[in-house]
């Protein structure tokens, strides 16, 4: 941080300093490992863009520090708001408050988020109704949103072809971004086979397979397995989609981030007691896979990235002791591939990189 400005790796943001409330953030632990500070300078990127950011993880804790550290990094006014089963549109947009004996209805932390430009941190989204996350995406996609008082929100763009504002229209601010978080294993999703969460399934959240959306742990006679896979799928282009799977910090890490059109696919499976970690990241239309498989005590990683309209994919297998890198860089149309098999106690990387010149 320096002079108002946020560099992280590559990416610089310029950060609003305030002394609300509204910027309360929790002192968080952070690791700072290469696949954290990855995902962070993307998500700088892609608020930078304009886009919103939906956060999926199986059990819902990897996301929430993911938000909070960009959050501490932003430094901008916020509001959090927490679904629930129960959670409707009325109170998604209108705030009850006592005061002085007397309760009042106020704008509630969406509405104050859209009318100053504020971050808006909307939590648990799969456990409320299809109707409130079908509003949301609304709002995402569209610009726009009827209150249940009648007032409707618009986008600036909208409400300047139109010629003015009418009365009872609240502008979306240009500044106005949602980071929206949600479990797969929570309510409605027990127990059926879904993929997507409620009412956010045109923005794309897939993973793989049935099997594939929760931790698998499987026990034989010469291994222990446990591993996980997970699909994001980009929704152009408001939306940054980033599905994480398991412990951000191992034995098995399965991250994919997509945004535009684009597909990202992690596998992670380590057999036995050692680390496997595959990141996916792909931009525009571009399609990027990532598989990393630990056997024994072994290390395995593979990270493809590819943008624009290419195809990069990058496999790593790890046997007993070794250590396996694999990496994958694409651009433009190009297709990269890049494969590391390593055994016994060999180091072995290899890179693929594919670029415009």
């Amino acid at each position: 941080m320096e002079n108002g400005t946020l560099t992280n790796d590559k990416t610089s943001a310029s950060i609003s300093r305030t002394d609300e409330a509204l910027n309360v953030v929790p002192d968080i632990i952070f690791s700072d490992i290469p696949q954290h500070r990855k995902i962070m300078e993307l998500l700088l990127q892609d608020i930078q863009r304009g886009n919103h950011l939906l956060l999926v993880e199986n059990r819902g804790l990897e996301n929430k520090k993911i938000a909070d550290r960009l959050l501490q990094h932003l430094n901008r006014p916020t509001e959090y708001t927490q679904l629930h089963r129960y959670t409707t549109v009325h109170s998604l947009t209108i705030h009850p408050t006592a005061k002085n004996g007397t309760v009042i209805y106020e704008d509630s932390p969406l509405v104050k988020a859209v009318k100053y430009g504020y971050l808006l941190v909307v939590d648990e989204a799969d456990k409320a109704p299809t109707t409130v996350t079908s509003i949301l995406n609304t709002l995402i996609e569209n610009g726009e949103m009827v209150l249940s008082d009648g007032r409707r929100m618009i986008s600036r763009k909208k409400i300047n072809s139109s010629g003015g504002k009418p009365s009872g229209i609240i502008p979306v601010h240009d500044d106005f971004r949602m980071i929206i978080m949600t479990s797969q294993t929570g309510f409605p999703f027990l127990d059926q086979d879904f993929s997507t969460p409620s009412g956010l399934e045109d923005r794309g959240v897939h993973n793989a397979s049935s099997r594939s959306r929760r931790r698998r742990q499987v026990s034989s006679s010469t291994s222990h397995e446990i591993g996980i896979t997970v699909k994001a799928v980009g929704s152009n282009p408001a939306i940054t989609t980033v599905v994480m799977g398991a412990d951000g910090t191992g034995p098995h890490t399965a991250t994919a981030i997509a945004s535009g059109t684009a597909v990202a696919t992690a596998t992670a499976v380590t057999y036995g007691t050692g680390t496997s970690t595959a990141t996916a990241i792909a931009n525009v239309s571009a399609i990027a896979t990532a598989t990393a498989h630990s056997y024994n005590t072994a290390v395995a990683t593979a990270t493809a990235s590819a943008q624009d309209s290419s195809s990069a994919e990058a496999t790593a297998h790890a046997h007993d002791k070794a250590v396996a890198t694999a990496t994958a860089n694409a651009s433009d149309s190009k297709v990269v591939m890049a494969k590391a098999i390593a055994k016994g106690d060999q180091v072995i990387t290899d890179t693929q990189t594919g670029l415009s010149t």
